[in-house]
């Protein structure tokens, strides 16, 4: 059976003109195009093979000899026969063109075959692969955990092992920088706990406790956890970037390959800087946090000795020595989270940011979950 079909475009109808004759021999389809197959006539051409390509042929041919012009848009014909010839699995074949027209098709057909869908993840595999995923990150944090211990014992009775200006250096970048955020936020926490609780406690005659309830929450609970996010977005995020770069650039197989350990000239002096200027920024936190409160409750009436007497008598020694406990917990665990995932850090451009990233969520989950262990092991302690 022949059939021929003329496609001419909407537009500029004189200058560009495609003819397409599509013939069906037996169960094959042969698509024979002349003229221009450019911008103006592609689409009619289009229109043109839907109702062959729609009686399901067995075979495509593409015959080109008469074409004249040929422009990136027309390659598209060519690209659409060839995706439909392999969807359905039938032979494509393309005749009558060479030279320059050929390789553009070709160029144009090259990665056009269909990618199969991927076969979805079965759900016992899906438990297995994160189930091996815990397994490694579990065994990772062991090794980590043995090196830090052994490395930390022999710093001990060698203090000569430890990089000391790299520690001094890591206290100021993560200590000292870190102190204007601290205060602002501990001085606002105080403030906000203070003008949340005094209407409340007013009605009941117990305005004046409020500062009670701003010097506990404050030392004991939320002067150390502010602290320690705010460690986990600047010290560990900052040490898996770190870490994670040099490992990217393989500065890290260098060290190793001079003999020296990573996470002794790395490792250790970051975490000891974030262990020791912790504990003095979370006093710092609680002292603004406590003076917050006074910029709230002096305008009510309570003059600043009324305030100092209130908190000095809620707070105890316990507490204060509660809160530096937790300060310094959260910043081993923040400090070794974020050298941990600077070391797992993979190949790749986004590897340095996943890393990160890493750092800087399991950070804040350990600083909540320690926070909870914490505050019921000191409650049971009676502390």
């Amino acid at each position: 059976m022949k059939k021929s079909v003329k496609a001419t475009p909407n537009a500029p109808a004189a200058k560009s003109r495609a003819d397409v004759r599509t013939t069906v021999v037996g169960d094959r389809l042969s698509v024979e195009i002349e003229g221009d197959l450019v911008l103006e006539t592609v689409g009619a051409v289009h229109d043109a093979l839907s109702a062959p390509l729609g009686r399901g042929p067995r075979g495509v041919t593409l015959k080109l000899a008469g074409l004249r012009r040929v422009d990136a848009s027309g390659v598209a014909i060519a690209v659409r026969l060839f995706r439909f010839t392999k969807s359905q699995g039938i032979p494509f074949e393309i005749s009558g063109i060479d030279g320059d027209r050929k390789l553009l098709i070709d160029l144009a057909l090259r990665g056009q075959d269909p990618i199969p869908a991927p076969a979805p993840i079965a759900m016992v595999r899906a438990v297995g692969i994160a189930a091996l995923e815990v397994w490694t990150l579990v065994a990772d944090l062991l090794r980590f955990c043995g090196e830090v211990s052994i490395i930390a014992l022999q710093v001990i009775r060698r203090p000569k092992l430890l990089r000391w200006s790299d520690t001094l250096s890591a206290m100021a970048r993560h200590g000292t920088d870190a102190v204007p955020v601290v205060a602002l936020l501990g001085l606002l926490i105080g403030a906000i706990i203070a003008f949340q609780t005094y209407d409340p406690m007013a009605k009941f005659g117990a305005s004046l406790q409020v500062s009670d309830v701003v010097g506990i929450s404050i030392v004991r609970e939320l002067g150390p956890l502010i602290t320690a996010i705010i460690l986990a977005g600047r010290s560990g995020s900052a040490f898996a970037a770190e870490i994670g770069t040099m490992k990217v650039t393989q500065e890290l197989d260098a060290l190793r390959t001079f003999g020296i350990d990573p996470v002794r000239f790395l490792v250790i002096p970051r975490m000891l800087a974030t262990v020791l200027v912790t504990p003095l920024l979370s006093v710092w936190c609680s002292i603004l946090g406590v003076l917050g409160g006074y910029f709230v409750l002096g305008p009510k009436g309570i003059t600043f000795l009324q305030y100092v007497f209130e908190v000095r008598n809620a707070l105890t020694v316990g507490g204060f020595l509660q809160g530096l406990a937790k300060a310094a917990v959260f910043a081993l665990l923040v400090s070794g989270i974020g050298c941990l995932a600077g070391l797992r850090t993979g190949q790749g451009p986004g590897a340095v940011g996943v890393s990160t990233t890493r750092a800087v969520v399991c950070g804040i989950v350990a600083i909540v979950v320690a926070d909870s262990v914490l505050g019921a092991f000191f409650y049971a302690l009676g502390i």
